[in-house]
């Protein structure tokens, strides 16, 4: 009876571990199934960011290239008459097509006059006056005496690139060296009669690191640092 007992036992305990044999197959199958779904997705998910990055890119460049004519004028005193003065700057007639100011959200009382944007109807009108305006730093307004200041007019994107490089550029001028910003964000330099070019803060921070220790120990104090501020601001104009 015992005998008989037992063996009824171990075949209910053989059915169980049957039906968990069985599920235990469909739980691993279920698991390759997930991973498989889940390398796939990754796989989707890395090509649709290379291409969302690849659509930023073509936007950044379309944006960049409709603002190619355009000029970003800082200091101008509100209610200056732009085409009394701005052809003045290289004696040439110089055609301007538009221009508005860029309000963001100071008060109105604000002693600083917002940054008026325009547009030229030449692109070599607008590389004329950002020649002029760097040959002739700094450039004055006349009537009220207060420096204007002439800049490149790209987009956001480009715009953040460029200004995630200027403190690098900055140590660079401080080191003796004398780099240059090229579009879009690119900073381009002669050392040691080679060309270098860097497109990211990490290998300019790298290329400094690696320059001779006396190099940094040339390194100027505050305020030398400020003496320098206007050379600064005329070479990246």
């Amino acid at each position: 009876m015992d005998i008989l007992a037992t063996n009824n036992s171990v075949k209910e305990l053989k059915a169980e571990v049957e039906k968990l044999a069985i599920v235990v197959k469909q739980t691993r199958d279920r698991v390759d199934s997930v991973q498989a779904a889940a390398r796939e997705d990754r796989r989707t998910d890395m090509y649709l960011r290379k291409h969302l990055e690849q659509l930023n890119d073509k936007v950044t460049n379309m944006e960049d290239r409709s603002r190619r004519n355009n000029v970003r004028l800082v200091g101008l005193p509100e209610g200056a008459n732009l085409f009394k003065w701005i052809p003045a700057l290289k004696g040439r007639n110089i055609e301007i097509e538009r221009a508005h100011r860029v309000y963001d959200g100071r008060k109105s009382n604000s002693k600083c006059p917002c940054t008026l944007i325009f547009r030229v109807l030449r692109w070599q009108d607008r590389s004329a006056i950002l020649k002029g305006a760097r040959q002739a730093y700094p450039v004055k307004y006349i009537q009220d005496n207060v420096t204007v200041l002439f800049f490149h007019d790209f987009s956001p994107a480009t715009s953040a690139r460029r200004g995630s490089l200027r403190p690098v550029l900055g140590r660079m001028a401080v080191l003796g060296l004398q780099p240059f910003l090229i579009y879009p964000a690119i900073i381009k330099l002669q050392h040691n009669d080679e060309q270098m070019m860097f497109d990211s803060p990490q290998r300019e921070e790298d290329f400094i690191s690696s320059l001779p220790q006396k190099q940094h120990l040339n390194w100027p104090g505050e305020e030398n640092n400020k003496k320098l501020n206007h050379k600064k601001k005329k070479r990246y104009v």
